[in-house]
C-alpha cells in the first residue's frame, strides 16, 4: 500500500530529522519530528521526560503520538525517535499506517555524528558509549528492517543523495501501484 505518510526510522544520529526536512521539501509534504511533537505537546524536553518520568512513560507518550499522527490527514514525512521500534505496537503501526524508510548507519558514523552534534541523548549518558551504541543497534536492527519498505545505507552519502535515493524509490513504488 502506498501512503502519503512517510516515516524515517533508524538509530539516533542516523539523519532522520535532517533528511526528513529535506525530503518533505522535495515532496512538498509537511515535516514532523516526533520528538519535537512530544516536547511541544507535553511542554517538557525529552531528557526531562526520561529523567523525571522514566523511559517506560516516555515510550507510552511516544506511542500515543505515533498512533495519532498515523491517523492524521495530509501528506507528511515523520522523523521518528531511534527507539520507536522497541514496542511491538509501534512496529505494527509503522507497517500499517506509514511507508517507512530505514536510514542505516554504522556505529562509527553514529559516534562521529553524536560527537559533532553535542545533543543530550539520555540512553547514551553512560561510561561506555561505544559499547552501548553497538548493543542497542544490534538489538534494534531487525526491528528497523521489519518495519521498513526500503533501506538506505547513509554512511557515505550526503543529505541530497539520500533524498534523491528515497524520491527515486518512492517513484518506482508509486509506478507499481
Amino acid at each position: 500500500m502506498i501512503h502519503q505518510r512517510i516515516a524515517l526510522v533508524g538509530f539516533m544520529a542516523s539523519g532522520k530529522s535532517t533528511v526528513g526536512r529535506a525530503l518533505a521539501k522535495a515532496l512538498s509534504y509537511s515535516f514532523v519530528d516526533l520528538d519535537q511533537w512530544i516536547e511541544s505537546s507535553t511542554g517538557r524536553t525529552i531528557p526531562d521526560i526520561f529523567t523525571t518520568l522514566g523511559e517506560v512513560e516516555f515510550r507510552r507518550i511516544e506511542q500515543a503520538a505515533l498512533f495519532d499522527l498515523g491517523q492524521a490527514d495530509g501528506a507528511f514525512v515523520l522523523a521518528t525517535g531511534g527507539g520507536v521500534v522497541t514496542r511491538p505496537e509501534n512496529r505494527e503501526a509503522l507497517v500499517r499506517d506509514w511507508q517507512s524508510v530505514y536510514l542505516r548507519a554504522r556505529p562509527e558514523t553514529i559516534e562521529r555524528r553524536l560527537d559533532a552534534d553535542g545533543a543530550v541523548r539520555p540512553l547514551l549518558a553512560v561510561a561506555d558509549r561505544t559499547s552501548t551504541i553497538r548493543h542497542l543497534l544490534e538489538k534494534r536492527e531487525a526491528w528497523y528492517t521489519e518495519v521498513s519498505s526500503h533501506t538506505v545505507n547513509v554512511d557515505e552519502m550526503d543529505v541530497p543523495e539520500i533524498v534523491q535515493e528515497v524520491v527515486a524509490w518512492l517513484s518506482r513504488e508509486r509506478g507499481r501501484a
